[in-house]
């Protein structure tokens, strides 16, 4: 089974503009505040996984073209409604309307990411370790790899597919399971 995603939202993408114009949306100082994110610093680029994971997740549920409007559109709906004032990400369900298209979004924690993605799920993980944290979807399984090599992901870093171990090796965090601390199935 290969990855379920064709695609992933770059969280540094600067070709995302706002609509109607030509400034880059993802390394804007003020994006979280055009939000609402009163408490949220920085930008998208340096800490949007969560958002970009969801954002990801939101078109492909939707059947939406990764096109420069509804990334736009799904990234601005995930900073909005699956984060806190401050930008944190909250764990809830929420709705997001892209484009006039409606994408229900339900997280459910999970223990077990490996029934989740080997039955065609797909996960929101956040990798942890010490202040480096990172959050990526686990969207395939390799039946032919073994320990976290065989978990594919789709990876905001650089809106990649790859696998677990390599996101981890990117990120700077050891390669082992303990290290994934939050698992939430997404449907």
């Amino acid at each position: 089974m290969g990855h379920a995603l064709t695609k992933a939202i770059n969280q540094g993408d600067a070709s995302i503009v706002y609509p109607g114009t030509n400034t880059p949306a993802f390394t804007d100082r003020n994006f979280y505040s055009a939000c609402g994110k009163t408490g949220a610093s920085g930008t998208i680029r340096a800490n949007g996984c969560a958002i970009c994971a969801l954002a990801t997740f939101a078109l492909y549920k939707g059947g939406l073209k990764f096109d420069n409007g509804n990334v736009f559109s799904a990234v601005k709906e995930a900073a909005k409604k699956a984060t806190n004032a401050s930008a944190d990400f909250t764990y809830a369900s929420f709705s997001a309307d892209i484009n006039s298209v409606k994408v229900d979004i339900t997280l459910t924690a999970v223990n077990d990411m490996a029934e989740v993605v080997q039955s065609g799920g797909i996960c929101i993980v956040r990798m942890k370790q010490g202040v480096k944290s990172h959050f990526l979807l686990v969207d395939g399984f390799d039946k032919n790899a073994s320990g976290l090599e065989a978990y594919l992901v789709a990876d905001p870093n650089g809106g990649a597919l790859r696998n677990m171990k390599q996101a981890m090796g990117l990120m700077g965090i050891p390669d082992k399971a303990e290290f994934l601390v939050k698992k939430f199935k997404l449907s």
